[in-house]
């Protein structure tokens, strides 16, 4: 067998599916870099060849993503989390509030960092609605003079994502792109700082993608120490600390991936190719599966879904287990299913999950 029938599928929305070519590619280069006689994990982040290495992943990462040239690009280790913090610590001088669009589980979690910090307050929510809808940008109520506005554009609990990204807001946009950088378009020239944990469509868990508008980097109050400061962080190249080289390594070679299959216009059609595949299987059976999120706020990349009871979606992941397709279980807060499908897995990929949809619910009990 080859392709997605060789191993196991996983639909994890934490580490996901890579493609086949970018294991292999990998598994070729990780103990012979480019001739120079030595492993990746070997490579020192002072050397040339690093530098150069380094050059070409963000120079890719400019290309794909559309990365306007006023931005600074920076690879930090550690996931979004901890760019919670540092984004209040950044950007919200002394005086100065800092809104927040609550849209589920991880902008809640952003929205606590900002407070714990200083002062942050709510410019919508759409918990009154289970968060099964993301408000509209008509209805958001933005402090004019806020050190920002900060979004979450997919919703990886609840499979909400925003489908539209304002413009003209009254406060710089910020937003955690974790789950859709590279699996659609973001007119990322909208936002002034873009930042996105890798393990989603770049690659490798423990690494996140800053992008950060150069004017912005000179808010951070002189007295933060200077791990905590962006600006540092660009001034020393992404290499202010020791730097996660193999994941960045790893994010290369995704990037490259991405690139060869077409760029960021291909990722885009597969991933509303892959959605439309699985959604469709589910709503085919409404008597036996449920779709919590409003469809117009229906994320492209997390299908969150139920079937009628807790017993039967034990079954379901039983049997998906053995038919080789896992990582489907729902988000521990919320429960039920949900199926990720990132850059990495292909459409074959939407197929199998959709066939095994139809023959679980042509089997279950009405």
């Amino acid at each position: 067998m080859s392709g997605p029938e060789r191993r196991l599928l996983t639909f994890s929305a934490g580490a996901p599916h890579w493609p086949d070519e970018v294991l292999a590619a990998a598994a070729a280069e990780f103990t012979a870099f480019r001739g120079t006689g030595l492993a990746v994990p070997e490579l020192g982040h002072r050397t040339r060849e690093w530098a150069t290495l380094q050059e070409e992943i963000e120079g890719r990462f400019r290309r794909l993503a559309g990365v306007p040239g006023d931005r600074e690009v920076l690879l930090l280790p550690g996931g979004p989390t901890w760019q919670f913090a540092l984004l209040p610590m950044n950007l919200r001088s002394p005086g100065t509030s800092a809104d927040y669009v609550l849209t589920g589980h991880w902008a809640r979690k952003a929205f606590d960092a900002a407070r714990a910090t200083g002062p942050a307050r709510l410019a919508a929510s759409g918990e009154a609605d289970g968060f099964s809808r993301v408000p509209s940008p008509e209805t958001w109520q933005v402090d004019p003079s806020a050190a920002y506005l900060h979004v979450t554009t997919n919703n990886t609990v609840y499979g909400t994502w925003m489908r539209e990204i304002p413009v003209d807001l009254p406060a710089p946009l910020v937003a955690d792109a974790t789950s859709d950088l590279l699996a659609r378009r973001l007119p990322l020239e909208r936002f002034a700082v873009v930042y996105a944990g890798a393990q989603k469509n770049l690659g490798p868990t423990g690494l996140t993608v800053v992008v950060v508008r150069r004017d912005l980097l000179d808010r951070a109050p002189g007295g933060l120490p200077p791990i905590l400061r962006w600006r540092d962080h660009a001034a020393a190249r992404s290499r202010l600390n020791t730097p996660p080289t193999v994941l960045a390594w790893l994010l290369g070679r995704m990037l490259e991936w991405i690139e060869e299959e077409g760029g960021l216009d291909e990722m885009d059609r597969r991933t509303r190719e892959r959605a439309r595949i699985v959604y469709e299987a589910l709503e085919a059976h409404p008597d036996v599966y449920r779709l919590p999120a409003a469809r117009e706020d229906r994320s492209l990349v997390n299908v969150v879904f139920r079937t009628r009871d807790d017993a039967t979606d034990r079954e379901l992941l039983a049997a998906a287990r053995a038919r080789g397709l896992v990582g489907l279980e729902g988000h521990r807060s919320v429960g039920g299913l949900r199926a990720s499908m990132y850059a990495g897995m292909p459409i074959a990929g939407a197929r199998r999950l959709a066939s095994f949809l139809h023959e679980f619910a042509e089997r279950s009990p009405a």
